[in-house]
């Protein structure tokens, strides 16, 4: 857990620098935990009550509409990982996080960030800034997700998400991407023919 906590530090000391005593108060509250392969983190309808900060493992962040589950976004290793909106606003989450692979992951529960976020003007800023982080990478998936071909967004993939290819199935990837698996499936055969 020691090596997955300094990861945790050095994520947070991208935003902020935490003074000893306020790290320690965080350490305190941090909780490890294991999630088998298909397990729920957070389920569609359910509150969020955890920011999980992923040191092993992969998952999925989707939505079931119309029998039809859309897959929004993907966690890997380091990323920290919430139904954000439910966290904040505590309604209801309108999608579900669920492991693709086992997970291991450090996590910290809603009553103790707001209790951290008050007791220090660095743990307070450290939040807004996760928050503006988490809106500006959204945003950057969004616009590419909006403004490329099926075909250039599998590429951006391939480029940016190497090992994302491997790990995640192909319904996945699909939804993810907005087409059906079948197109997905001429995408890659394409891409392999021209490689």
């Amino acid at each position: 857990m020691e090596n997955s906590l300094q990861a945790l530090k050095n994520i947070f000391a991208r935003f902020v620098h935490f003074l000893p005593e306020e790290w320690d108060r965080y350490e305190q509250h941090i909780e490890p935990v294991e999630f088998r392969k298909r397990t729920f983190l957070t389920r569609q309808g359910e509150v969020e009550n955890y920011v999980y900060f992923i040191t092993q493992g992969s998952l999925r962040q989707y939505f079931v509409r119309n029998d039809r589950e859309i897959c929004l976004d993907f966690g890997f290793r380091h990323n920290l990982v919430s139904s954000y909106v439910s966290f904040l606003t505590r309604e209801p989450s309108l999608v579900a996080i669920q492991a693709i692979t086992d997970i291991k992951a450090l996590r910290v529960d809603f009553d103790t960030v707001q209790q951290l976020n008050g007791s220090s003007k660095n743990s307070e800023r450290f939040g807004r800034l996760i928050a503006e982080q988490l809106y500006i990478t959204k945003l950057k998936r969004e616009m590419v997700l909006l403004s490329m071909s099926a075909e250039e967004k599998y590429r951006h993939l391939m480029t940016n998400q190497p090992d994302f290819i491997q790990i995640i199935p192909v319904k996945d990837i699909a939804s993810y991407l907005g087409i059906h698996p079948e197109s997905l499936s001429r995408i890659r055969k394409n891409i392999s023919a021209i490689s």
